[in-house]
Order: structure tokens, then C-alpha cells, then sequence
């Protein structure tokens, strides 16, 4: 991975958030990788106080864990976590998405109607990141929509975890086309003002990517064992 130069506009513990978090997300470190801060702080240049508040901002967002002999490694998935935040995901949204239905304005359906018409282009293009950033943009929109300001706020504190999983659910080349679909039908029902079509249509897709999710799980397990 090319190395990013650090900007000067934001704080640097941001900058370096950020970095590590994308570095997460894309693979470059992965699940259980040790890191260290003193390699961090050499690598971009910077004393270890950014570090460490970078570290215990990506902690308190649970992709980075600090062990009792203060071991930083990355967050390691697992089968019951990626249960426990689709179903989360489930119930805050199928909220959401039944007071967008009511409350989406002419404009407000343009713009979630724009995102779907980005979506198809990104699959068009081969696009992963730009599925995965429409696919974000979707639902986020769903939910400010929504107006529930608490409920939103719950959503934000797994968005790091969420957005991990929708790239780990956006390797296959043909989930961004069943994202796509997903994504139609809950459109058309927020369209018809259908808030109770609307939340069958948004749990049915968000099982559907656990369901995905559980698969890819139990394979790389499979793996392990063929490999053992």
C-alpha cells in the first residue's frame, strides 16, 4: 500500500484514525495483527501522544483492542458479533425506514432515488469502494431522514464495525447487483408511503447480508480446518 502523507489541516491523531481505519477496513492490516505504538509514531513522522489518542479512539469504536499487557491488535471478527449487530442494524433501521416512509419529501425520494442510478453504475464499473460507499450513503440517508436524531446516534457508534462488514460483504462479484435489488424494492416502498412494506423490505435485505456474512464466515472456518 502506498504510504500517505499526513496533512497539517487536521489534528494528526485524526489523520492517523483514519489511516489505520482504512487500512482496517481494506485488508492491509488484518484481524489480529499486533501493532505498535512506537512503529506508528517512526512510520508517519509524529510523536506517540497522536498515536495513542488515534488508538484509543479506534478502541472505543471496536476495531482496535487493547489486551491487559497493552497489546494493541486489530479486531478479530466473529460469527455472535456479526450476529449481534445485524441484529441491531434490524431493529434501528426497520425504525428508520418506517418514519422515512412517512415523512420523505418530493426531494428527499430524488436523492435516495439518485443513490440507486450511482449504485448501478458502480457495479457497471466494477466499482467495490463506490458500491460499498452508495450502499453507506443509502441507508444513511434512510436514517436522517427518518429524523430520529437518538436513534441515529446509536447507528453512528457501529458505523466502523458496519462499514467493516459491508466490505468483507461486497468481495463477491455478484453481491453488489443483490445490494442493488435490496435496495429497489425497499425504495418503492418508501415511495408508496408503505412504512410496513417498507420495514419487511429492510429486514428482508439486512438478513440476506447476514445470511452472506455467516457463509463467508463458516467457509474461511472450513478453511482452517482443511488447512490444520
Amino acid at each position: 500500500m502506498q504510504q500517505k502523507t499526513l496533512e497539517k489541516a487536521e489534528p494528526y491523531y485524526m489523520q492517523l484514525q483514519q489511516t489505520i481505519k482504512e487500512r482496517i477496513w481494506s485488508g492491509y492490516y488484518k484481524p489480529g495483527d499486533r501493532l505498535y505504538e512506537a512503529q506508528l509514531a517512526k512510520q508517519f513522522e509524529v510523536s506517540r501522544s497522536p498515536v495513542r489518542e488515534a488508538v484509543r479512539t479506534l478502541v472505543n469504536e471496536g476495531l482496535l483492542s487493547v489486551g491487559s499487557n497493552s497489546e494493541i491488535t486489530v479486531y478479530e471478527p466473529s460469527l455472535q458479533d456479526v450476529q449481534d449487530i445485524y441484529e441491531c442494524r434490524i431493529a434501528l433501521e426497520s425504525t428508520a425506514v418506517a418514519l422515512t416512509a412517512k415523512k420523505a419529501s418530493l426531494e428527499q425520494l430524488k436523492e435516495i432515488e439518485s443513490v440507486l442510478f450511482e449504485t448501478q453504475e458502480a457495479i457497471e464499473k466494477g466499482d467495490k469502494e463506490k458500491i460499498v460507499e452508495c450502499n453507506v450513503h443509502f441507508h444513511e440517508l434512510i436514517i436522517n431522514i427518518s429524523g430520529n436524531i437518538r436513534l441515529k446516534k446509536i447507528i453512528e457508534d457501529l458505523h466502523s464495525l458496519i462499514y467493516y462488514y459491508r466490505m468483507l460483504n461486497t468481495d463477491e462479484g455478484h453481491r453488489g447487483s443483490t445490494i442493488l435489488k435490496g435496495h429497489q424494492k425497499i425504495f418503492e416502498a418508501i415511495k408508496e408511503r408503505d412504512s410496513e412494506k417498507a420495514v419487511e423490505c429492510i429486514a428482508m435485505h439486512t438478513k440476506e447480508d447476514l445470511e452472506n456474512l455467516v457463509t463467508l464466515f463458516k467457509e474461511k472456518e472450513n478453511e482452517v480446518l482443511r488447512n490444520y
